[in-house]
């Protein structure tokens, strides 16, 4: 209690006045840098606004600042890891650069694989385009179901008309007399009948030239087969077509 009294008992400190900015001097401790706003650690403190403008250094350029005297001083860039080295000396003794290495080719299995898809290519175009060619013929010639007309005077009542046409596969002819009557009626003659794969795509036309010399016009009926054509002869006996006299 004693030593709270007379503590209290002191007397206050006396401040000292401040001087006027312009008799403001100002000391660095060198205990105690920078301890105080408006000062510099060095020995000889300046204000921001006395002091110079930083320039910032260019990439070619080095900046080294004397902490006494603050001279400025510019010297080479220092060494980087970014530096590149000219192989060249190395290269006779079996160290090659790595861009002169050379590339790994293809496998041999890729150019196999090419050769064997051109293969089935070819082969595929060479089996279907020569079919699909001929089927596109026969159908701007025949149409569907294959059908073939002419006319021809064979004897049998005048000029008669003469159909051909594959019935699903059943190569059949037709003999319309140019002068119906009840003796001369139209006659049906069934020529083959074709089993084979596609048979109602085949086409048959007709020509009557004189087979056995006996002056009378023969039926010749060509059934075009594909590569196999067939030709199958009827003869005219005056009023029809037999396949005998």
């Amino acid at each position: 209690m004693k030593l709270r009294e007379q503590i209290a008992q002191q007397p206050p400190y006396r401040r000292r006045a401040s001087l006027p900015p312009g008799e403001r001097t100002y000391t660095t401790s060198y205990h105690h840098i920078g301890t105080r706003s408006g000062m510099h650690p060095e020995d000889q403190p300046y204000m921001t606004a006395t002091r110079n403008r930083y320039t910032a250094p260019t990439p070619h350029t080095s900046v080294a600042i004397h902490e006494e005297s603050e001279n400025v001083y510019t010297r080479p860039p220092a060494p980087t890891s970014a530096r590149r080295y000219d192989l060249a000396p190395y290269a006779g003794r079996g160290e090659h650069r790595t861009e002169a290495l050379p590339r790994p080719g293809k496998h041999p299995l890729l150019y196999i694989g090419i050769c064997l898809v051109i293969t089935v290519a070819f082969l595929s175009a060479y089996t279907l385009i020569p079919q699909a060619y001929q089927k596109w013929q026969d159908d701007r010639m025949y149409g569907y179901p294959r059908t073939f007309q002419t006319d021809a005077t064979v004897g049998h009542g005048g000029t008669e008309h003469f159909l051909a046409l594959n019935n699903h596969g059943t190569i059949e002819v037709v003999e319309i007399p140019g002068d119906p009557g009840k003796t001369n009626q139209s006659r049906l003659y069934i020529i083959v009948l074709l089993t084979n794969q596609g048979a109602d795509l085949v086409p048959a036309t007709l020509s009557f030239p004189d087979i056995n010399g006996d002056s009378k016009p023969d039926m010749q009926v060509e059934v075009l087969d594909g590569a196999n054509p067939s030709i199958w002869i009827l003869f005219n006996n005056g009023t029809t077509f037999v396949p005998k006299l």
